[in-house]
């Protein structure tokens, strides 16, 4: 920073300390505020990784034929995609990269036609969080393409009653497009591991069972698959592995050292986080981190295995620092036609309905959009991978339209004791919890604001013994008066340790043990956050991340990596916004975070697989404008050697 930047931040942290302070409950010593402003603001970026070695060659034998190369780029799955019969690896990469400390989860998604459901009041969305706890590939959640089409056109209405809007454009359609979600964790006791037909049979079960159809209101036996997805989902390694004190760096930060030697650089989700921001981030972070990792001439021969978002936002990244000799090679087919892109977990199907004159996606694969991706969305418009401008793929919000009709539900079943807070509550003073008519049966389902409330309610009272009067006391300001300065808190928190950077910062020292060697349950506990637990679980689990459930093994690090302050703040209850935003020091706050032309739940409206036929276009293009530029993607191809110098 320059000094006038220096000392203008210093003032305003003095001008907002007091209030800060009462805000927040937080140390008001200047020291606190000064150094997590400056980490967060100014924290330094050290240089890591190996050099580029000039006159080292890789050579990768692919269908009979072998090609030489200078660099090669890792971005297919560093354990499945690559064996040590196919590629001889260093004593680090076999440990970074083991199975013994990399976990996975399987994801399945299935595209299914139903007849439509008349009943309106249903959501576009719905997730059962003890399912994906279970992780055992039920059924956790389903999306409704078509609601989810129908409500987008609501929103753009700006009508008096959306509902009555939402409900005449409904009952246009005689059937509805539904994406549903199943996800296994092979590390619980109770869970197997299922291969594609196994889950689709687990799938029709749950669907037919009746126990479901309080939350799954669609006819089974008349419904159409139209296409499935499965997957290895989410590397990610053990609380063992992150925590291990034997290593001065932890596993993450092991993969920033090795990157750039032999010549090589790792780029696949799981360097980092499954996402496509974390994927871009993370390729931005290896160049200001690795530099010299990277070959000095333009010319080199760079070779990138696997065209998935991580290979082909490597290779455009190669691209914009001036190299021209790039080829990607993919296992699969190229099968979408002959100006799509196969595009790993990327699995976007476009359909039609009528009273419609274009087409819908629906992402099987890669999905939501929230503020934390606007600076990368914004990137690629003015790279012009959204397209033209009057034919571009915008941004659909999913935002919660004031008396319109319900985007999300939580499925409660297994979330409340009987003997817990809110149930006792709920019997002694049933208007209290505003749970609407209530006559001896909980609640099957809430919608996501008021869950994410009653749910923290739950947790943070849980275990304290509170008589049923004082419950009472406790529950009107509790938002306010708990979940406010609990969101503050984590906010504040994740500055401290994470700074600006995403996925992680580059230097793991300013990262607390706490972080690597506590679950997420755990970690909310100890650090008194448990009443964000209903925020977190959809915010952060029914991305398909994994359990926050108490006993589970999924360390904080990846819940903290995920759940970033503009992440945090897509999922925060609404009416406590205002109170984060003045508690917060102004030099923390992000300003996107408050925008109200950014939506808080977004897709795009051409699927997320136009934007990567408009990248393989551009590299069509480029080589057309300057015969001296080259990035070929070698589809269908099947490679049986890797053999780099000194390996």
């Amino acid at each position: 920073l320059d000094v006038h930047t220096y000392f203008t931040l210093i003032g305003a942290i003095f001008t907002h300390k007091q209030r800060f302070s009462l805000q927040t409950n937080l140390s008001s010593k200047s020291k606190y505020l000064v150094s997590n402003t400056m980490n967060c603001l100014a924290c330094g970026i050290p240089q890591t990784g190996a050099p580029f070695k000039p006159g080292r060659t890789i050579a990768i034998e692919a269908d009979g034929e072998t090609k030489i190369y200078d660099f090669l780029v890792i971005a297919c799955d560093p354990q499945d995609g690559l064996t040590e019969e196919v590629m001889k690896k260093t004593d680090t990469e076999k440990k970074v990269f083991s199975t013994d400390v990399m976990k996975s989860l399987t994801f399945q998604t299935t595209l299914m036609k139903f007849p439509k459901v008349d009943k309106v009041d249903d959501p576009v969305e719905i997730f059962n969080p003890v399912n994906l706890n279970k992780s055992e590939g039920l059924l956790h959640s389903y999306r409704s393409e078509t609601r989810k089409e129908v409500y987008q056109l609501t929103a753009q209405s700006n009508c008096d009653d959306p509902k009555a809007f939402f409900a005449d454009q409904l009952a246009k359609f005689s059937h509805e497009y539904v994406t549903m979600y199943q996800l296994i964790d092979k590390t619980k006791p109770e869970a197997h591991n299922m291969d594609e037909e196994q889950m689709w049979e687990l799938l029709k079960q749950q669907m037919n069972d009746p126990k479901n159809k309080t939350w799954f209101p669609y006819d089974a036996l008349k419904g159409e698959k139209i296409a499935c997805f499965h997957t290895k989902y989410f590397d990610h390694f053990t609380i063992p592995a992150l925590k291990n004190q034997t290593n001065t760096r932890r596993n993450n930060w092991r993969i920033l050292d090795i990157q750039g030697k032999k010549n090589t650089i790792y780029v696949h989700a799981s360097t980092a986080f499954e996402s496509v921001l974390h994927i871009y981030s993370y390729i931005e972070l290896l160049h200001e981190t690795c530099p010299e990792s990277f070959p000095d001439d333009k010319q080199s021969k760079i070779a990138v295995i696997g065209a998935g978002p991580s290979g082909l936002l490597a290779s455009r990244k190669f691209v914009q620092l001036g190299y021209t000799d790039i080829t990607v090679y993919e296992s699969k087919q190229n099968n979408s036609g002959p100006n799509e892109l196969y595009a790993g977990k990327t699995q976007t199907n476009m359909f039609s309905q009528p009273h419609l004159n274009y087409m819908i996606p629906a992402e099987l694969g890669t999905c939501y959009l929230s503020p934390a991706y606007k600076h990368m969305y914004d990137e690629f418009d003015r790279s012009h991978l959204l397209g033209p401008a009057g034919d571009k793929n915008e941004l659909i919000s999913l935002d919660q339209i004031e008396n319109g009709p319900v985007v999300k539900d939580i499925i409660t079943d297994g979330q409340f004791d009987e003997d817990g807070p809110v149930k006792r509550l709920l019997k002694a003073y049933p208007d209290v919890l505003d749970l609407g008519e209530y006559e001896g049966d909980f609640p099957s389902r809430m919608d996501f604001e008021k869950y994410q409330v009653v749910k923290g309610f739950e947790e943070h009272y849980k275990g304290k013994n509170l008589s049923v009067g004082k419950l009472k006391e406790e529950f009107p300001g509790f938002l306010y008066k708990v979940i406010g300065p609990a969101a503050i808190k984590y906010i504040t928190y994740h500055c401290e340790n994470y700074g600006k950077y995403v996925p992680f910062p580059p230097n793991q020292k300013r990262v607390k043990g706490e972080i690597f060697s506590n679950d997420i349950y755990s970690f909310l506990e100890k650090k008194d956050l448990l009443c964000l637990l209903g925020l977190l679980q959809f915010g952060y689990s029914l991305q398909g991340y994994g359990s926050t459930a108490k006993g589970d093994t999924m360390s904080a690090f990846y819940l903290l990596m995920w759940v970033t302050p503009n992440v945090f703040m897509t999922f925060i209850h609404n009416d406590v916004k205002h109170i984060i935003e003045d508690g917060l020091s102004k030099i923390h706050l992000d300003p996107v975070w408050f925008k109200k032309d950014v939506p808080i739940v977004a897709a795009l409206s051409k699927g997320w697989g136009d934007v990567w036929k408009n990248l393989k276009r551009q590299f069509e293009e480029e080589i057309a404008e300057d015969s001296r530029k080259k990035v070929t993607i070698k589809y269908g191809t099947r490679i049986t050697k890797i053999a780099r110098d000194k390996v």
